[in-house]
């Protein structure tokens, strides 16, 4: 029996040594095993299978109309196509342009995107190897594109993963083109003095451009004549105004205006749409007294209105308001980054946050805490004080309030007929509104303006201060008792 056993284990140690001879030969050997050609591992059984080879998988989409439609193949027609792939395929995305704009597709998980087209039939692909299973988004990279309708997915085996994709990095500030892109806030044009109607030309440029939102940071705004907001304009009732727009070469977007005083199809959007390096002209009767918003509305309408394409024209009543000592022309904004405040670089665009609705920065002429430091503004005691206030936005209502004041006179609603409201405290904002209010500098101090949903104020922008000096009254205030 010992001799008859001896020979099985004899005979069984044989038989796995020609088992292991046989596994090398045909590509695996020792504790680690390697896969020779025409094979790989499995890592779920932990041994050598045959390799398939991969297939070559391509798909072509059509930019137009702030989407993709799908062109050929079983995508065909259809706006912003599911790309469906297996795991390991060699994947080929060809963007063709449908149109005049700017468009690209960009995979963020994959580090992959075509070169921004301009140009109608312009065409460019983009190649990956789709190496992780789960469900990827392809999208346009361009401010505003994404959340306006640009964005598919691309799903990869089961759709189902837990990839991760590169962790992102604030770029370094950029070089600025303009020193300061906060309007002069005391860039208010003088009082039409007129009882009659009149032609009034206003001239407009669409200007894209960097500057810092605050020190040591920068972002790219697009703006009406280079500032935030652009140009305060004045005209009377009754007048005819002519707008000359004008969309800078340079420019890489198309852009428009939008004057809540026009009445007529929307309110001269049509009108004025111009394409980079092209002038229109338009003109509108100025049939209703107030303080109306101008903004850009080409799409997507809430980016380019974020990015600083908004402002605000005045048109005088019959009979004029009272005169007073300073007259300021302030704008309320919402931008959307993506990153916080104070982290110094080059911010860019957040189409999340924007479709949100969660804004980084709330500011008061397109930068982080605009009136103060160097850019107090000043005035004396005695001093009567007009505020031409409006909201951008696209999104934050505003509940204006000057810290250490009363508002005298309020013309709510931006409504110069119906007599104002007295002694108001916060004073209700809505996106694309504007209001007038007045007040009187009893007393020196520095009084703060600022939206009092006091996170806006003090932790994305929205204060500023006004400085008044002069002689105190003790009767008024007295801190020193």
């Amino acid at each position: 029996m010992l001799n008859i056993n001896k020979r099985k284990r004899m005979k069984a140690l044989a038989m796995t040594l020609l088992l292991i001879g046989t596994t090398a030969l045909s590509g695996c050997a020792g504790n680690d095993i390697f896969c020779g050609a025409g094979t790989t591992l499995d890592t779920a059984t932990n041994q050598c299978v045959i390799y398939e080879e991969a297939s070559e998988v391509s798909f072509t989409l059509v930019g137009k109309n702030m989407k993709y439609i799908g062109s050929g193949g079983e995508i065909d027609g259809i706006d912003n196509p599911d790309l469906n792939v297996d795991l390991n395929d060699k994947v080929s995305i060809t963007l063709i342009m449908g149109e005049a704009n700017l468009h690209d597709i960009t995979i963020e998980f994959y580090d992959v995107s075509t070169e921004q087209l301009v140009t109608e039939n312009s065409v460019d692909t983009l190649s990956f190897i789709a190496t992780d299973e789960g469900t990827f988004f392809y999208y346009c990279s361009i401010s505003g594109h994404r959340v306006g309708g640009m964005e598919g997915k691309i799903i990869v085996g089961s759709g189902i993963g837990n990839g991760v994709g590169p962790t992102e990095q604030i770029g370094t500030a950029l070089e600025v083109d303009t020193d300061n892109i906060a309007r002069d806030p005391l860039d208010v044009p003088e009082p039409t003095g007129r009882d009659e109607a009149a032609d009034v030309h206003i001239y407009m440029e669409a200007v894209e451009l960097v500057a810092e939102i605050q020190d040591g940071t920068t972002f790219t705004y697009w703006t009406y004549n280079g500032t935030v907001p652009g140009p305060m304009f004045r005209a009377r009732v009754g007048d005819t105004v002519f707008v000359h727009f004008t969309n800078l070469e340079d420019n890489m977007m198309h852009h428009n205006v939008d004057f809540h005083s026009v009445t007529g199809q929307g309110g001269g959007a049509a009108a004025t749409e111009a394409a980079p390096g092209t002038t229109s002209v338009f003109s509108f009767q100025a049939m209703h007294p107030g303080l109306f918003v101008y903004h850009c509305a080409t799409p997507d309408i809430p980016t380019h209105i974020s990015k600083g394409m908004y402002g605000m024209i005045l048109i005088e009543p019959e009979v004029a308001l009272p005169e007073v000592d300073v007259e300021l022309y302030l704008m309320q904004g919402d931008i959307y980054t993506k990153w916080r405040p104070g982290t110094e670089g080059h911010q860019e665009f957040d189409d999340n946050a924007l479709f949100e609705e969660r804004p980084t920065y709330v500011v008061f002429n397109g930068k982080f805490a605009t009136f103060t430091g160097e850019n107090t503004i000043n005035a004396e005691v005695g001093d009567t004080m007009r505020i031409y206030f409006g909201v951008g936005g696209p999104n934050t209502i505003s509940s204006f309030h000057l810290i250490g004041e009363i508002f005298d006179n309020v013309y709510n609603l931006g409504d110069l007929v119906t007599p104002p409201m007295k002694s108001v405290q916060t004073v209700s904002v809505n996106p694309g509104g504007a209001v007038v209010v007045d007040v009187t500098f009893d007393v020196p101090a520095n009084y703060v303006l600022v939206d009092h949903a006091l996170t806006r104020a003090f932790h994305k922008g929205a204060v500023g201060i006004i400085s008044v000096t002069g002689s105190n009254n003790e009767t008024v205030i007295n801190d020193d008792l």
